[in-house]
């Protein structure tokens, strides 16, 4: 099972009031999410106890329906003749929940399990929202001796609901709306007032949580970063969120089940939070206090200055792998961050390959890795910092010749060896820009709470560390906070790792900032450019390999 990652900045409590939810019910051909197929699905859409829209269809299953699930249900295969297949259905359906809606079923474990093995099926990317569970909620909510059992049914008839459900999506999924609105009645009192909450209402927070929870009491309602407190003041964990009391709340309800977290909670004494202008920031901020503090409930991030790298050292050294970059003004070159260790090798062999031939290449390595010529090493770091093509056209041949004999698993294995290379120099190079410009500020549209409305978000970086950030309201001029944040932060270039390389990922925050949509360079000492052939190193691998992957499926 995947370890579930650290909860980030955008993991926000949402109340229910605001909350949109999508609750389906679907008709079947079986009970086999895998063997059987979808004949029908139903929806409604609510936000705040109104109703926003309503989807139904048949669908065509593309098989005949047993004689008993048409008894059932009444959905022939009369009925469903001429109606769309779920490739058609699958993408309107999503396209109707939306991206932020949780979908609600009563045995959710059924609907969903049918809607996840179709997108898989139709390769269909799976949205993963979040999924509430009214058959769960219910056996927490009403007791024995106030209902016979939990079957839709029952349960639509002890709350009044004003559909009868009767094995028809739409009806059932109208039905399950009244029982749904019925479970958040009860559970309001209790303190179900976000959606998370209720995602977990049905179960029981551990004693430790319990004996805890006045932690979250103080926590104030701000964007930034929290940090939990032991008794002498270490810190256990590191997290962020834009809204802390939201979040921290989480941590002792029965929501929260990470182990590392369970086990932190009895030696916590208290929250402290850093309020942060930006989710920029709060994300630095948190990957620096973590790389400082190492809180032993922290999965990721405590060594963010040690990665897996590929270096070419300077005159008198051949390539080697390194944890952490070198300053490259001694004439060293490196490519990465590389994803794990073992890829140091088969890059390792690529790059001499391709610029010294496999013959000298495999010399070179009887005679114990006597150091390349000049010729050969300017040749090596052209590859890895400037030009990638001559890697790319040997990796091309080296198929072709793969592919003829028939080895096609060679000549995957060698298309996914240049796909790691090409990705390894791209972040490279990426870094290696952004760690050259001693000062940029660049602002973006916001829509953080700012005075006005939308207004722009101002962030300043200083040989690819994080200087500064603030937020302009709408109808001020952004120029003068861009000279005050240049006044500010001067001491980050004295901390920047040579090419920032150490602080790789806080560089890549920064980054996929800069990239975004809407961004605009407001200030810049010296320039900011990447090579031109990094930027087409993507096109022109799919030319070089187009041909080459024709000829495997063939």
């Amino acid at each position: 099972m995947p370890a579930r990652r650290q909860l980030s900045f955008d993991d926000l409590g949402t109340p229910l009031a605001e909350a949109t939810l999508v609750v389906v019910d679907l008709e079947t051909t079986g009970t086999d999410p895998v063997a059987d197929a979808i004949t029908e699905i139903g929806a409604v859409k609510v936000r705040g106890g109104e109703v926003l829209g309503e989807f139904r269809t048949f669908v065509d299953p593309e098989r005949p329906i047993p004689a008993f699930i048409a008894s059932l249900t009444g959905i022939t295969d009369a009925a469903v003749q001429g109606a769309p297949t779920i490739r058609t259905v699958l993408p309107m359906f999503l396209d109707f929940v939306g991206p932020e809606a949780a979908l609600v079923a009563h045995n959710a474990r059924f609907d969903i399990g049918f809607l996840r093995a179709r997108a898989a099926e139709c390769a269909v990317t799976w949205p993963s929202p979040a999924v509430l569970d009214t058959l769960a909620l219910a056996r927490a909510v009403f007791r024995r001796d106030e209902v016979r059992d939990h079957k839709l049914s029952t349960l639509a008839a002890h709350v009044g609901a004003s559909v009868s459900p009767d094995h028809r999506a739409l009806s059932d999924a109208r039905a399950t709306v009244d029982v749904l609105h019925a479970i958040i009645e009860r559970l309001g009192p209790a303190g179900a007032a976000t959606l998370e909450d209720l995602t977990s209402a049905h179960r029981r927070a551990k004693p430790v949580q319990l004996r805890k929870k006045q932690l979250a009491a103080e926590v104030p309602p701000v964007p930034g970063v929290y940090q939990f407190l032991d008794a002498a003041g270490a810190v256990l964990y590191v997290g962020t969120s834009r809204n802390v009391r939201s979040r921290v709340r989480t941590y002792f309800t029965a929501g929260e089940t990470r182990r590392a977290v369970l086990d932190m909670l009895p030696r916590a004494e208290s929250v402290h939070v850093i309020e942060c202008a930006t989710a920029t920031e709060a994300a630095v901020r948190e990957l620096r206090l973590i790389a400082r503090e190492k809180p032993p409930s922290n999965r990721r991030g405590l060594r963010p200055e040690v990665a897996h790298w590929l270096r070419l050292g300077p005159a008198g050294e051949g390539l080697r792998g390194a944890r952490i970059a070198r300053d490259e003004a001694d004439g060293s070159a490196q490519i990465g961050p590389l994803a794990s260790r073992h890829d140091i090798q088969p890059l390792r062999g690529l790059l001499t390959d391709a610029v010294l031939g496999r013959r000298s290449s495999l010399e070179r390595s009887a005679a114990r890795e006597e150091a390349p010529s000049a010729g050969h090493r300017a040749a090596l770091r052209q590859a890895m910092v400037a030009d990638p093509r001559p890697v790319l056209d040997h990796v091309a041949a080296r198929m072709r010749v793969h592919v003829e004999a028939g080895r096609y698993e060679d000549a995957e294995r060698l298309r996914r060896l240049a796909g790691t290379y090409l990705d390894a120099a791209r972040r490279a190079s990426r870094l290696r820009a952004l760690a050259e410009v001693p000062l940029l500020i660049a602002a973006r549209p916001s829509r953080e709470a700012v005075i006005g409305g939308r207004g722009w978000e101002l962030l300043a970086v200083r040989h690819g560390r994080f200087s500064g950030t603030t937020l302009v309201p709408a109808a001020k001029d952004p120029l003068p906070f861009a000279r005050s944040l240049a006044m500010t932060g001067t001491g980050e270039a004295e901390l920047a790792a040579p090419l920032c390389h150490g602080y790789h990922q806080e560089a890549e925050i920064l980054l996929g900032w800069l990239e975004g949509e809407g961004v605009r360079t407001v200030l810049c000492e010296g320039s900011w450019q990447v090579p031109a052939r990094a930027r087409f190193e993507t096109a022109h691998l799919a030319r070089r390999f187009a041909l080459t992957s024709a000829e495997q499926g063939a």
